[in-house]
């Protein structure tokens, strides 16, 4: 376990149980949105580190705090937290690793239709209180800006972008890995960021000193053994395979019209190549979801793989506790 029981007794019956169940990912959205809608002076702590910049708020309510039979099986739903500080803000927080095609329209759109709805009829604008997106990506967004990983949008002119318009919409985005590679945040928010990307990493953990992640950690200690949580997981990891293999066939298929269209000779080595670098891109996608940011050995090792190898080990995912038991 990351943190020793602070208790003066211990059950052993209980310290087995937890012992042996399967540790799960914060990485995964089903524990993620458990995690901070239970205990939201943590999620506030979360907020405040993104928005380290502004001052600190506290969470008075999750607006949204069950997860829903339906949100584990649809492909098009992702797990966000809509939470709200005692002045009304309102913060939509989202762990996100997958690539969606129109992210960013269905980010902006998310936040914008949080901000109408806080309106009923009657009502003037003046009651509208701002709309905070916080999008915490596994993926690289900004892939031509390597050198930055804290983005925070608003409504600013073209021309004379310290012109503001208001701040009714806003969006952070952090790029979790390429912020762990670059390192000059605020220690609070690296905290966060290695424990989002890391925390089945136990040597990880223990070198964290913020103490609402070692909190978190505690608390995700008591998670492993609640069964149904574990098994929405299971079934949230599962419909999200299911939409990434959806989404590799019909690259594949069109990869497949365009090849048609092409030479007849070299098409089946050409098919071969594209057939294994979606495999791969897949796998990566499932072992992040599951295990949090991949080990350079584990990229290696898919990168020299062939398509056999590559099947064999997505077939291993949802059975294995470890990463390591993957490529066993």
């Amino acid at each position: 376990m990351f943190l020793s029981n602070t208790s003066s007794q211990s059950d052993p019956a209980s310290d087995a149980q937890a012992a042996a169940a399967p540790r799960l990912s914060l990485c995964n959205d089903v524990v993620f949105k458990t995690l901070f809608s239970r205990h939201p002076h943590l999620l506030a702590d979360l907020i405040n580190a993104v928005r380290h910049r502004a001052p600190p708020i506290r969470v008075e309510r999750v607006l949204n705090p069950n997860i829903l039979p339906q949100d584990l099986v649809s492909k098009d739903i992702v797990l966000d937290i809509l939470a709200e500080d005692a002045s009304g803000q309102r913060f939509g927080v989202e762990m996100q690793l997958g690539r969606f095609f129109h992210w960013a329209q269905r980010s902006v759109y998310g936040i914008a239709r949080s901000l109408a709805g806080q309106l009923e009829v009657g009502q003037d604008y003046r009651h509208l209180k701002p709309v905070i997106g916080i999008s915490l990506l596994v993926h690289d967004l900004f892939t031509k800006h390597p050198a930055k990983a804290d983005w925070h949008f608003t409504l600013r002119d073209t021309h004379d972008p310290a012109v503001q318009l208001g701040v009714a919409l806003q969006m952070h985005i952090i790029e979790l890995g390429k912020a762990e590679v670059l390192g000059a945040l605020p220690a609070p928010l690296l905290a966060w960021i290695a424990c989002l990307l890391h925390n089945l990493d136990e040597a990880a953990m223990n070198e964290i000193t913020h103490p609402p992640v070692r909190e978190a950690l505690s608390h995700l200690e008591v998670l492993y053994s609640d069964e149904e949580l574990r098994l929405a997981a299971e079934r949230r990891e599962q419909a999200l395979i299911d939409t990434a293999d959806m989404l590799y066939l019909a690259r594949h298929e069109g990869r497949e019209e365009g090849r048609e269209e092409g030479r007849e000779e070299g098409r089946e080595e050409g098919r071969e190549e594209g057939r294994e670098e979606g495999t791969t891109d897949l796998l990566a996608v499932l072992l992040t979801y599951k295990f949090g940011s991949l080990p350079g050995w584990a990229t290696s090792r898919m990168a020299q793989a062939d398509a056999a190898a590559l099947n064999r080990w997505a077939l291993r995912i949802l059975d294995a506790q470890r990463i390591e038991d993957v490529f066993s």
